[in-house]
């Protein structure tokens, strides 16, 4: 039963007395017995003033939930004056969804001395707060009242209901994550396992870490021959420094593509290979992914191709030399009679046919140097040095610009058809460097070097394409095929005092031989 309501006056004594008592209670209850003894003889206006202007919250009410007392921080929190709330349940300041549980948290304070609740506190505007209070219960005059401070915990709910929201969105986002890395995992399995092409994954110290089976169809080594394994221990690199080459360029580039390359099988058969390099990470340890797609059936396609093309230049230049060159020179023959006999009379025309005696030998000395250039008899008669010493004097005569031929050494090459390349891709960068480089000056370089030979073609013209799209001709494109079917390596760089350089560099030292001096060419 609730005690008769007292007077205004009355009331108010008694707040004051309790608001003496509650502070000093609170006070000591955080103190130690010896300091609860020295500090009890404060004087109570201290009390007074720390509950007055304090920030704490303090409330305090009777065991039936009873406002008796709000200080000036807790009435400015719930949004009303510091006795609007006397006399009202507590429940009343509660959200409504929690009123509820306030019958249980009496029970529970009526049980024990002291508890920590957190309550949904409802502002007069409204506005929902979320309170921790530390409560105590204590006996004064035979009565029970229940002495609560509390802190407001909005912002730091808050804060931890949005960083528990962000920790679900991020669960979320990693599961999702990892059924895609599965999905992916399995796609790349299924790929892996079907693909034509052959794949490797190697470790970045190149040993093989798997393989695929059409790695195994094309090499011919099993999968348990080669995994832990390196390729060099293989010796299935035909030239050691095409590996070397894509070494360096995938440590500059991070990836390399389409990169040609001869490889033995496990028989000793060399494929001719295209590979794709990539750097990945696999279960977090970084590794290389590598796809090599089988082009020897094109590659020999090709190389028909060229003989085909090689065999049609050789008929044309043939043609030109013995069937146009006899006709042209048997009309010069016939004109130069005509003009003999015309000079005799003393007629009028014997100037004519001599001039035409004169264009008949021009024609025949040009159709002399184009059978030179597409059937080079030199070459196969006193080799290649040469051949290309005639190229440089064929373009001195028809373009007027200088070409010489550097060479200490008479280099014989074992295979006629290597030579012939050489020439073809010497003949092509020459072209490029008169028509397209606008060069005054070209020089041809020949050098037996440790383990093959170097072709170089410097020219004091225009300069190297800058772009990829201005050096996609087709010249450019068949030298270095030329290139790649005598094993070598070609490089198209500026030069270094200007125009451009054509390197090639065949490295097969069964290929070449060289003496110490030059021999003269046979008259």
């Amino acid at each position: 039963m609730r005690e008769t309501p007292k007077t205004t006056k009355a009331l108010r004594q008694e707040l004051a007395t309790l608001h003496q008592r509650c502070t000093a209670l609170e006070a000591l209850l955080a103190l130690s017995p010896t300091e609860a003894v020295q500090t009890s003889g404060l004087e109570p206006t201290w009390y007074q003033a720390l509950v007055a202007h304090g920030p704490g919250l303090l409330y305090l009410h009777d065991l039936e939930g009873v406002l008796l007392f709000v200080n000036p921080a807790a009435a400015h929190a719930l949004g009303v004056t510091a006795h609007a709330g006397i006399g009202r349940p507590l429940s009343d300041f509660l959200a409504p969804a929690t009123r509820p549980l306030f019958p249980a948290y009496l029970t529970h304070i009526r049980q024990e001395s002291s508890a920590r609740e957190v309550l949904h506190i409802l502002t007069r505007l409204g506005e929902e707060r979320v309170w921790l209070a530390d409560t105590v219960r204590y006996e004064q005059d035979g009565r029970s009242y229940v002495l609560s401070q509390a802190q407001d915990i909005t912002e730091y709910v808050q804060r931890e209901a949005a960083l528990l929201q962000e920790h679900v969105a991020l669960e979320n986002r990693v599961i999702e994550r990892t059924r895609e890395l599965h999905r992916a995992q399995e796609r790349f399995i299924k790929a892996f396992h079907a693909s034509p092409d052959a794949i490797m994954l190697t470790g970045m110290d190149g040993r093989y870490i798997d393989v695929n089976p059409s790695f195994q169809r094309l090499s011919g080594y099993s999968r348990e021959e080669v995994i832990g394994r390196r390729s060099s221990e293989l010796s299935r690199w035909v030239n050691p420094r095409d590996r070397a080459t894509m070494a360096r360029l995938l440590q500059e580039q991070g990836a390399v593509y389409d990169f040609a390359a001869r490889l033995r099988t496990k028989t000793g058969t060399i494929r001719e290979l295209l590979l794709s390099v990539e750097r990945i990470e696999l279960d977090g340890t970084p590794c290389t992914l590598t796809i090599a797609h089988d082009v020897t059936e094109h590659r020999q396609l090709e190389r028909e191709l060229i003989e085909i093309s090689e065999r049609e230049r050789q008929r044309i230049g043939y043609d030109l030399h013995d069937s146009l060159g006899q006709h042209l020179a048997g009309i010069a023959f016939l004109s130069k009679v005509l003009a003999q006999r015309l000079a005799a009379r003393g007629a009028d025309e014997a100037a004519d046919a001599a001039q035409i005696v004169e264009f008949a030998n021009q024609a025949i000395g040009q159709a002399r140097e184009l059978a030179q250039g597409l059937a080079p008899v030199t070459l196969e008669t006193y080799g290649l040095i040469f051949a290309l010493q005639e190229l440089a004097t064929s373009v001195e005569t028809l373009f007027h610009i200088s070409c010489k031929v550097m060479s200490t050494q008479a280099i014989h090459l074992a295979d006629h058809a290597a030579a012939i390349h050489l020439y073809r891709i010497a003949q092509e960068a020459v072209n490029n460097a008169v028509h397209h480089g606008q060069a005054r000056h070209v020089t041809i370089t020949l050098a037996v070097v440790p383990g093959g030979l170097t072709l170089a073609v410097q020219d004091d013209g225009v300069g190297v394409a800058t772009t990829a799209t201005e050096r996609r001709g087709m010249g450019l494109r068949i030298m270095s095929y030329r290139v790649r079917m005598i094993g070598g390596t070609l490089e198209v760089q500026p030069g270094a005092a200007g125009g451009t350089c054509v390197l090639c560099t065949v490295d097969n030292p069964a290929l070449v031989s060289g003496e110490s001096r030059l021999p003269e060419r046979p008259l």
